[in-house]
């Protein structure tokens, strides 16, 4: 990763992020990577699927469609090798549970609820050139999922308008029939309600799950942008972290946040997405916002440029539409002052500002958005008010608007950059 340092005279551009150019391009480098290694996964995953071990094949595309999905998360070659493996280990492991399952309630067959489902031909065999097939057309076959759903939820409406329309002839019934019925509307209700609470606290414990490695992170003075798997399009800001959970974006749709980005929500999904910061929720179904939430601030901020964001922190919710703000903590949600907007969103259209803050803060700014490392040696200093409004390739203006609003002087003492007092005597 690159970062840029700025020169003595306080010239700098901020550097770019290098480690988002994702592995998988092209659907040749997934065939390489087929062809080297699809025997060895294959028998790895009949060494896991013991008695189903016929269905090692079916396991080992599964694994390789999930990698094209989650592709622009993959940025080499070792990362896509362990992706693989882990997938054709949960593959196993989720056909033998259902198996399992199956012959505990007397049944047989059934979809695997996990991953992709390649419906294999071939039922089970081992043919490299068939599994490829395979592969390459669910690859493409991007709109059978949600045609799935949507017929499913159609029969489902049809059969529930047909209940209804039978309940209504039956007009016989004792009282009491009638209260039952209120009575389960209630329950299924609360469950619904508590279905929805606890669908949320699901998805920030999948993308804060212990172990899992940022898909993008950058330094002071760096911004960045990449493409997540389902076509968002995502820019970020320095010093932020993001961060994906395993099931995106087939089961969760899902990001987790520490710093600031900006999302231009892929449209047309089934899923919504959802930004987790400070496990506070952002929800989107294609729009473009803007998210702020470093680790040291005590809320979150969240401006919305098109569309809508419905936003949840813990019982309460709000809806932001396209050229509003909000800021949220633990005490409330409120609309943010101009500028902590300014602050908190200018650098998407290349400003920099931080407004009648104490020098302590506005140094630690200088660092974050120009790579500038400036002490205070002096500490009463600290607590002097300054700002700054500036460009994002001119640091060195930044610093002479801190020097004129705190009435301090920018100079090198050795290697170091420093401000001291102007007034003092020398």
């Amino acid at each position: 990763m690159s970062t840029s340092v700025p020169p003595r005279d306080g010239s700098a551009r901020p550097g770019s992020v290098t480690s988002f150019t994702p592995f998988l391009t092209d659907e040749q480098t997934l065939k390489s990577v087929f062809d080297a290694e699809f025997t060895s996964y294959l028998e790895s995953a009949r060494s896991k699927l013991g008695d189903a071990a016929a269905q090692a094949p079916r396991v080992v595309e599964s694994a390789f469609c999930n990698a094209w999905k989650q592709r622009a998360t993959l940025s080499n070659a070792d990362q896509l090798r362990a992706f693989l493996a882990e997938e054709v280990q949960h593959g196993a492991s989720r056909t033998v549970s259902r198996r399992a399952a199956a012959h505990r309630f007397g049944t047989h067959g059934g979809r695997d609820s996990g991953g992709t489902d390649v419906h294999s031909a071939a039922g089970g065999t081992s043919d490299a050139a068939g599994s490829w097939a395979r592969i390459v057309q669910a690859m493409h076959d991007t709109n059978t999922g949600a045609d799935s759903h949507a017929a499913a939820a159609t029969a489902g409406r049809h059969e529930a308008a047909s209940h209804m329309r039978v309940a209504a002839r039956k007009t016989s019934w004792m009282p009491l029939v009638g209260i039952g019925v209120v009575a389960l509307g209630l329950s299924v209700g609360g469950a619904l309600y508590m279905s929805r609470l606890g669908e949320d606290d699901a998805v920030a414990s999948a993308v804060s799950t212990a172990g899992l490695e940022p898909i993008a992170a950058s330094s002071a003075g760096q911004m960045g942008s990449t493409t997540l798997a389902d076509g968002t399009k995502l820019r970020i800001g320095p010093e932020t972290k993001i961060t994906l959970p395993e099931a995106f974006p087939t089961k969760i749709r899902a990001v987790r946040v520490d710093g600031t980005a900006q999302f231009e929500v892929a449209a047309g999904q089934v899923l919504p997405f959802r930004v987790v910061a400070k496990r506070m929720h952002f929800i989107a179904t294609g729009t473009k916002f803007i998210i702020s939430a470093y680790p040291g601030d005590s809320g979150v901020m969240v401006q919305v440029r098109e569309g809508t964001v419905t936003v949840k922190a813990g019982k309460k919710s709000a809806v932001v539409a396209a050229n509003q703000s909000l800021y949220v903590d633990n005490n409330g949600m409120k609309e943010p002052s101009a500028d902590q907007i300014a602050s908190a969103f200018g650098w998407v259209d290349g400003q920099v500002a931080t407004s009648h803050r104490q020098l302590r803060y506005v140094v630690t700014q200088l660092t974050r958005w120009f790579n500038l490392d400036v002490k205070v040696p002096d500490l009463p200093l600290l607590d002097r008010d300054a700002s700054f409004a500036v460009s994002l390739d001119s640091s060195k203006q930044a610093i002479a608007q801190v020097e004129k609003s705190a009435n301090v002087k920018f100079s090198f003492e050795g290697d170091s950059r420093v401000f001291r007092d102007a007034g003092a005597k020398k």
